[in-house]
């Protein structure tokens, strides 16, 4: 029984050995122009793991990372994937932190375009829901026209349509809002 058993993990071994050097070998034949076929079409870069930081005179305006970016160069963006965004000098919200399933982002025009889950946190607690958002850092404004629902400790509002003035630190919600407030008593009570 026990010889059945050492022939068996024997046999096991040479088979796994075996697989192995088959993949291995046929992985040491694609060159360098089968490996660029593999990219997808209209793709001129594919990165993992892209870190990319937008900065003026000297300051960071925001950082973008992305789990995977492909870039064409044609159009001159980047398709992403899991993506998230810090925007600086948000005046008194602090850094802005953005997370979203996928994006696009338009480097020339400097505008990034979120979409799927989108979430924004600030320093101050307030967090912010939509399906998809739109920023432009020329302008330093975030807008969607779809569906928001807006969290801080002492309020809930949602409404249809949003635009975020960074600079002007200035909130507009464009139709169908509701909003409910909560006493500064009740916030303490909640917070004990």
């Amino acid at each position: 029984m026990l010889n059945l058993r050492r022939l068996l993990a024997i046999l096991i071994l040479i088979a796994v050995l075996f697989l192995g050097t088959v993949i291995w070998r046929h992985l040491q034949q694609l060159g360098p122009k089968d490996l660029l076929e593999a990219l997808p079409q209209q793709v001129d870069l594919a990165l993992e793991q892209l870190h990319y930081t937008q900065t003026e005179e000297g300051r960071r305006r925001w950082t973008l990372d992305a789990d995977k970016a492909e870039y064409r160069r044609q159009q001159g963006q980047a398709a992403l994937e899991t993506v998230q965004l810090t925007l600086y000098e948000a005046g008194r919200l602090g850094p802005v932190r953005l997370q979203a399933d996928q994006g696009l982002l338009d480097q020339e025009e400097r505008q990034v375009e979120v979409w799927g889950n989108v979430v924004i946190k600030t320093e101050r607690g307030e967090q912010l829901y939509t399906e998809r958002l739109h920023y432009d850092d020329q302008q330093r404004r975030l807008s969607t026209d779809g569906p928001v629902r807006l969290l801080s400790d002492r309020m809930e509002l949602t409404g249809i349509g949003m635009q975020i003035d960074l600079e002007r630190e200035q909130l507009l919600i464009k139709k169908d809002v509701w909003m409910l407030l909560l006493p500064a008593e009740r916030e303490r009570k909640r917070d004990e």
